[in-house]
């Protein structure tokens, strides 16, 4: 993965975590958080080898 779209998936997970914080609807507020969940894991992931 090129570290744009890494940049690109951490920028999307702070802007999930602010939506989640400012929801006033308890389901969105966790379906941000999920997204959020999403968006690091696939930043954090980056250009891993795969073991033979």
């Amino acid at each position: 993965m090129e570290n744009t779209d890494r940049i690109y998936f951490a920028r999307r997970a702070a802007e999930e975590q602010e939506r989640a914080i400012e929801a006033s609807d308890p389901h969105v507020a966790d379906t941000h958080r999920r997204l959020q969940r999403a968006y690091l894991e696939r930043a954090s992931v980056g250009d891993r080898v795969e073991a033979r």
